[in-house]
């Protein structure tokens, strides 16, 4: 029997849960409140409001990035400055003559974003978009913080911290388990929203981010789309306890056309190893 407990995109506290699911403390730091302030004066514009709450946190970058091989998040000090990239992009047709790329420069607060992170490979960045609300979209580009493309990655700066930190349990392949899907239908989609509950989407032009909880997000179910559009869907389950992950493969499988469920690593954890002896009964 399913506890029922049910919270929605839309009336999730993101920021407040995401510390909860980090079992961090929203202890404040007078000096980066300090440094946002400067930053807004010196720029002649109010940040928004979720950007300088989550910002304010002792623990900001930390909480984001708790692997030092993970993604560099920019630390407050670093938001808002100028930065350094090469015209033209990989994209774009070089004009004739050229023979080398040039090195410009660009503001990006002057163009309507705050660039947040790097992709630790540098394959792609993210920036808010100052749109004037107080909790703005966050959008991609692949080509660096440069004045070209952005792509619409996640609705909210808060949506995308609670992922960031949602997600970090599904990056550990000895927690999870994995699947693959051919595919998966907006049938099948609006199935599983009547099974758990809905957790914010991400994107960008060349995959999306489904992602799906059981209650208290002790259960937790990430679809990734075929990169570009071919393949089949991948498929991460994790649970805190392996009753709770054994029920969750019960939850998806009348639901998805799941392939084999193995587990994400070649040293799965203890919760991994109970959960598949019982799949295997």
């Amino acid at each position: 029997m399913r506890t029922t407990w049910t919270r929605t995109v839309e009336d999730m506290d993101y920021m407040a849960t995401a510390l909860t699911l980090a079992g961090a403390r929203a202890d404040h730091s007078e000096a980066a409140v300090a440094r946002l302030d400067a930053l807004a004066a010196r720029h002649g514009r109010a940040l928004p409001q979720s950007v300088r709450h989550w910002y304010s946190l002792a623990d900001a970058t930390a909480i984001l990035e708790p692997e030092r091989r993970a993604d560099h998040v920019y630390p407050v000090d670093d938001l808002g400055q100028p930065e350094a990239y090469y015209w033209p992009t990989d994209d774009e047709g070089w004009p004739e003559g050229l023979e080398e790329q040039e090195e410009r420069e660009f503001d990006p607060m002057a163009h309507g974003l705050l660039p947040f992170l790097q992709e630790n490979q540098g394959v792609y960045c993210l920036a808010v978009q100052l749109d004037g609300s107080e909790d703005p979209p966050v959008l991609l580009s692949w080509d660096g913080v440069q004045p070209g493309t952005w792509t619409a990655h996640a609705d909210t700066f808060s949506q995308w911290v609670y992922t960031r930190v949602w997600d970090f349990a599904l990056h550990r392949g000895a927690s999870m388990l994995e699947a693959t899907a051919e595919r998966v239908t907006a049938a099948e989609l609006e199935a599983l929203e009547q099974v758990l509950e809905v957790r914010p989407a991400t994107r960008s032009d060349r995959e999306e981010q489904r992602r799906f909880a059981g209650p208290r997000d002790e259960q937790r179910l990430l679809l990734l789309s075929p990169w570009g559009g071919t393949g089949g869907w991948s498929v991460y389950l994790w649970a805190s306890t392996a009753e709770l992950l054994v029920e969750l493969v019960h939850t998806v499988r009348p639901v998805l056309a799941l392939g084999e469920v193995h587990a994400g690593s070649h040293e799965p954890s203890d919760t991994v190893k109970r959960a598949m002896e019982r799949l295997r009964a």
